[in-house]
């Protein structure tokens, strides 16, 4: 295939109407070399799709490169012609090219950057790509805009190679701390379950797992929207965060909420792996360790109604972890066949 950059140019310069007479062959000459109808063709599904032509079939992108194609041996014959023109006074002229600039400099911008970067993700498409974190392990992601993500252990991510267009969007399984790199005209959407999470440039904590109650976005820095899908097409929920707050949307429920949360420069913290407690049931401490460990940790009901309180660095064994949470609910820990049992606690 021919360098496909002279083509798109010449059909940019031909729907703005500012192809000399060499150009106008140049460009004909590319529709007869068959090698190069996937690219025109391209270029014309871009132009039909560009101007809301409705749904694009193969019989219209056949009318409509037999409409270029005449339209530029038309546009030959003209030239070959030369037909006289009448002369207009200098003050027509100045008026007629005010006019012309005037459409492109109104129209040319949005033009050309539709078609290259229509053209651009045609020649170099975007490719989605995952990152997953098994039991204990953690990564740290950097995207094409300069945006940082932590992802949490049991956690996947998929993400384009590319961030372009007019949205900045990902998908979340599991627990993530996000910098987005700042761009007012280009938000960063996060999906994650039944969850969006959108902002321009910010940091923030997501918690979405499959097996949680309850979903969570604590911020940090910045603003945050956070968007709750609903059922039977009603309208999604939505909640306005600020610094030091945190929604919580009820799997069960389907009820998305907003509580103030003073600690949230903790979340800092937990992207390194260091988990702080105020109050948090046991059960829920239990199933963040799970997640930091291989090893089963199994909880008895008495121990599942207690409240946790303190910090845990998940970088130090396991065993230290459970000794440090079983004291601080006055429990018991029992080790049984590789694996470990939560005994007791609070109310004795």
């Amino acid at each position: 295939m021919n360098n496909p950059s002279p083509i798109v140019d010449l059909f940019v310069k031909h729907l703005q109407d500012r192809c000399t007479a060499d150009e106008v062959k140049q460009l004909l000459k590319h529709f007869e070399i068959e090698e190069n109808e996937e690219i025109l063709r391209h270029l014309i599904r871009a132009e039909l799709d560009f101007t809301h032509q409705g749904e694009i079939t193969n019989s219209k992108e056949d009318a409509a490169l037999l409409k270029v194609k005449s339209a530029l041996i038309s546009k030959i014959k003209q030239n070959q012609e030369q037909p006289r023109v009448k002369r207009l006074s200098p003050i027509s002229r100045w008026v007629s090219r005010c006019a012309v600039w005037l459409v492109l400099v109104c129209s040319t911008a949005l033009l050309v950057d539709h078609f290259y970067t229509d053209i651009k993700d045609y020649f170099h498409p975007v490719k989605l790509l995952t990152a997953t974190t098994k039991r204990g392990e953690r990564k740290l992601l950097t995207l094409s805009d300069g945006t940082k993500i932590w992802l949490s252990p049991s956690s996947s991510l998929e993400y384009p190679d590319q961030l372009i267009g007019n949205l900045r969007e990902v998908k979340l399984e599991g627990e993530a701390f996000f910098e987005v790199a700042k761009d007012k005209k280009h938000p960063f959407i996060i999906h994650s379950g039944r969850m969006d999470t959108r902002v321009v440039g910010t940091s923030f904590n997501i918690q979405s797992f499959k097996a949680q109650i309850n979903s969570t976005v604590t911020v940090v820095t910045g603003i945050v929207k956070v968007s709750a899908l609903r059922s039977s097409g009603r309208k999604p929920q939505e909640v306005i965060l600020n610094p030091n707050q945190r929604s919580q949307l009820d799997s069960q429920s389907g009820t998305l909420t907003s509580i103030n949360y003073p600690n949230a420069k903790q979340m800092l913290k937990r992207k390194d792996g260091i988990l702080n407690y105020d109050g948090t049931p046991v059960q829920d401490v239990v199933a963040d360790f799970s997640r930091y460990y291989k090893v089963p940790i199994l909880i008895e009901s008495k121990s599942k109604n207690c409240l946790c309180y303190g910090e845990f660095d998940t970088n130090r064994p396991v065993n230290i972890l459970l000794e440090q949470l079983a004291a601080a609910i006055n429990a018991k820990i029992i080790i049984q066949k590789e694996k470990y049992i939560l005994k007791g606690g609070c109310e004795e």
